[in-house]
């Protein structure tokens, strides 16, 4: 990635193996620091945005662009000023491109996003439409590679996916053949079938992975949900 001045927003380091990154996650935010050279440019710092907003705003754009400020703003609860601020630095940047029909991501910004992907050991996001898991609502599952721990619960990605205006997330653990929801491992098989087969068939996960799923009123409270919690799980 490039921002203002030239200086690239993204290390360049080799991501090897899932541990690596969850390893050097922990040490370095990438985001955070997207976001602290932005403050040191001449612009000055963005604000009210947080790591968060800045990786939602990223997938938003990558998924639906071209993308409408409005409902960019709209999306992450945000308001003009700061979507406007955003969107300035992100084409300084250049990371994304402004059509007559919105913006989305240029060849750069999505190598980039890949990257950061890869950093956070994010393999895949899916739409979750009429989950059985959790019904009257939209939901987002977010991929995450080898992220399984034992003894884990689930309980602190789902506080972390209500502060960020979900109602909440499920945490599914692959162990060997199964999906399960920790602590107590209940089979995904048994409790919602359809979405058994659809996670295995979308997502191809394997043993040890995660699956978060972020519920809420919308597609954008339900992925902001997600990333809250799989971003919970790098403090770990």
């Amino acid at each position: 990635m490039h921002c203002i001045g030239g200086e690239a927003l993204f290390p360049k380091s080799d991501y090897g193996s899932s541990g690596q990154i969850l390893t050097l996650s922990k040490r370095e935010n990438i985001l955070e620091d997207i976001l602290e050279k932005w403050r040191r440019g001449s612009r000055g710092p963005l604000p009210q945005l947080t790591p968060l907003q800045l990786l939602n705003a990223l997938l938003l754009i990558d998924r639906d662009g071209p993308l409408g400020r409005r409902a960019l703003a709209s999306a992450l609860q945000l308001n003009d000023g700061v979507i406007r601020g955003l969107l300035e630095r992100l084409a300084e940047s250049r990371m994304v491109t402004v059509t007559e029909t919105g913006v989305q991501l240029s060849k750069v910004g999505k190598e980039d996003l890949r990257k950061l992907l890869r950093q956070l050991s994010i393999k895949k996001t899916l739409s979750l439409e009429q989950s059985d898991l959790v019904p009257a609502h939209s939901a987002m599952g977010v991929h995450v590679s080898k992220a399984y721990r034992p003894g884990m619960t689930g309980i602190v990605q789902r506080d972390e996916a209500i502060k960020a205006g979900a109602d909440g997330s499920i945490t599914v653990a692959v162990l060997g053949k199964k999906l399960a929801i920790p602590p107590d491992n209940k089979s995904i098989a048994e409790l919602a079938p359809k979405d058994n087969a659809m996670l295995w068939s979308e997502l191809e996960p394997v043993d040890k992975d995660l699956i978060i799923i972020g519920f809420g009123k919308d597609p954008g409270r339900a992925l902001a949900g997600a990333l809250a919690a799989v971003l919970s799980l790098q403090k770990a």
